[in-house]
C-alpha cells in the first residue's frame, strides 16, 4: 500500500511541477488601448478610447451592429461642449460586445486612422452621436425627444 502511496505523490508532485513551469511560458494577452478626438471648427471635442487584443489584431478593425465583436474589447465615446464641459459618454462596447444598433467604427491599426463610416455614440431621444463618412465629414447629431434628429456640428477627421 505505502509503495501506491509513493507513486500516487510522485505522479501528483510531477503534475504540480509541469502546470507551475508552463505559466511561466504562458504568456499573458496584452491590450492595445488607443485615443482618438476630432474638434469641429466651432470647438466641440469628441474623445473616443477604445481596446483591443494585441494578438487578434487583423490590419483593418471593422464593427457594426449590436452583439460580440470581431476585434475589440470596449469602446467609449464621450462629447464635449466648446467650453470643455462634458455632454455625455457612450459606453458603445463592453466586454467584446456592442449595443447600439447603428454603431459603426472602421479603424486601420497599421496608420491609427479612423477610416470609413463610423457612427458612434448614443441613439435615442435625448441622445448625441457622430456619424458619417470619415473620408467626407462627419456630423454631430443630437435626438431630439420627439426623435427628430439635429445636426449641431459638422467636422472633418485628419487625414
Amino acid at each position: 500500500m505505502a509503495k501506491y502511496q509513493n507513486i500516487f505523490v510522485k505522479i501528483v508532485t510531477s503534475w504540480a511541477i509541469a502546470i507551475i513551469i508552463s505559466f511561466f511560458f504562458i504568456s499573458p494577452a496584452t491590450a492595445i488601448t488607443r485615443n482618438l478626438q476630432l474638434r469641429s471648427a466651432t470647438g466641440y471635442l469628441v474623445k473616443a478610447t477604445f481596446s483591443y487584443d494585441e494578438t487578434k489584431t487583423p490590419e483593418m478593425i471593422a464593427e457594426q451592429g449590436t452583439g460580440k465583436t470581431n476585434v475589440l474589447d470596449s469602446l467609449r465615446v464621450s462629447f464635449y461642449q466648446p467650453s470643455g464641459e462634458i455632454i455625455e459618454t457612450y459606453e458603445n462596447i463592453v466586454d467584446g460586445v456592442a449595443t447600439g444598433t447603428y454603431f459603426e467604427f472602421n479603424f486601420e491599426p497599421k496608420t491609427q486612422k479612423l477610416l470609413g463610416n463610423i457612427d458612434l455614440g448614443g441613439e435615442f431621444s435625448g441622445e448625441m452621436y457622430l456619424k458619417g463618412d470619415v473620408n467626407q465629414e462627419l456630423s454631430l447629431i443630437e435626438v431630439a425627444a420627439s426623435g427628430e434628429e439635429k445636426v449641431i456640428d459638422r467636422m472633418k477627421a485628419k487625414s
